[in-house]
C-alpha cells in the first residue's frame, strides 16, 4: 500500500490511487482467459486473466516531478483511468443446448444447462460509462490535501463498484450437449 508523502509527487498520487480503484477491480475475478465458465465460451469474450489488469496511468499522466500538479489534471486522468477498468464486471454466463436429439453425458436435456454469474475480465467492448464522481475537494482554487485525494479515490472506487455490479449476459448456444462425441459417435451408426 502506497502512502501519500510530503512533498507529494505525481507518481505518488498514481501509486496511492492504485490502492483504491485498481485493487478493487482486480479483486475476486472469477472468469477470464484462464478460467472460462465452460469450454464452449469463446476466449475472445475476455480481455485478460483472473489476475486482472494493470494501470495505464503514470506520474506523467498527472504532471512532472517538481512541477505544478493541477486538480483538473488529477481528476481527468484518474476518472479516465478508472473508466478503463469497467470491463471487469459481472457476467452471467449461460450455456443453452438447443437440440434435443443425441444429447449424452452430463448435459442430456435441451435448454439452459449452465447459468452462473461471476465477476469477469471481459473484452474492452464491455466497458461502461463511469458515473459522475464527486471530486472530494480536489478542485481548482483549493489546496489539495491527503484527505481530499483519498476522498476522491474512494469516490472513484464507489463509481467503479457501481459499474462492476452491472451484469451483462453472454449466452452460448450449442446444438447438443457434447457435439464432438455425439456427432462422431453417430457416424458409426450410419
Amino acid at each position: 500500500m502506497a502512502t501519500l508523502t510530503n512533498p507529494i509527487t505525481p507518481q505518488n498520487i498514481v501509486d496511492r490511487f492504485k490502492d483504491y480503484a485498481l485493487a478493487t477491480a482486480n479483486a475476486g475475478i472469477g472468469y477470464g482467459t484462464n478460467a472460462k465458465p465452460f469450454t464452449e465460451m469463446a476466449t475472445a469474450c475476455f480481455a485478460g486473466t483472473t489476475s486482472g489488469t494493470t494501470a495505464t496511468a503514470t506520474g506523467a499522466s498527472i504532471g512532472t516531478a517538481g512541477g505544478p500538479i493541477t486538480a483538473a489534471t488529477i481528476v481527468s486522468a484518474l476518472r479516465t483511468e478508472t473508466a478503463l477498468y469497467t470491463n471487469i464486471r459481472n457476467m452471467q454466463a449461460l450455456l443453452n443446448v438447443t437440440g434435443g436429439g443425441g444429447n449424452t453425458g452430463t448435459r442430456p436435456t435441451a435448454g439452459i444447462v449452465f447459468n452462473c454469474t461471476k465477476v469477469s475480465h471481459l473484452r474492452t467492448g464491455f466497458r461502461q460509462t463511469l458515473a459522475a464522481t464527486n471530486n472530494g475537494g480536489v478542485a481548482s482554487g483549493n489546496t489539495i490535501s491527503v484527505t481530499n485525494l483519498q476522498t476522491f479515490f474512494a469516490n472513484l472506487r464507489t463509481a467503479y463498484n457501481t459499474a462492476r455490479s452491472t451484469t451483462t449476459t453472454i449466452q452460448v448456444n450449442v446444438c447438443h450437449a457434447s457435439c464432438h462425441s455425439s456427432c462422431h459417435g453417430s457416424r458409426g451408426r450410419r
